[in-house]
């Protein structure tokens, strides 16, 4: 099987790079949403624009965003799910 967002070789659906990448950025949305009031679109639009977001939270949003997953926050939540 290979990585949805990069195309790496790996035993789920996301490798363990972007896997890691996707539970920091739900576990982190908690206190974005707190503090800044944001849709979970909007975090994933954020994300991407942010200088101190790592590459591969970029890719995770993008992916998100473009995939459809961008409307629920729950898409990322699940697809975690899947890959444990």
């Amino acid at each position: 099987m290979k990585c949805k967002i990069c195309g790496r070789r790996t035993e789920s659906e996301l490798c363990k790079l972007h896997e890691e990448a996707s539970k920091n950025l739900l576990k982190n949305y908690e206190a974005w949403k707190k503090s800044m009031n944001v849709s979970w679109e909007e975090y994933l639009k954020e994300i991407q624009k942010n200088p101190f977001a790592g590459v591969w939270a970029k890719e995770v949003a993008h992916h998100l965003l473009v995939s459809g997953f961008a409307n629920e926050q729950e898409g990322l939540a699940k697809d975690t799910e899947m890959n444990k």
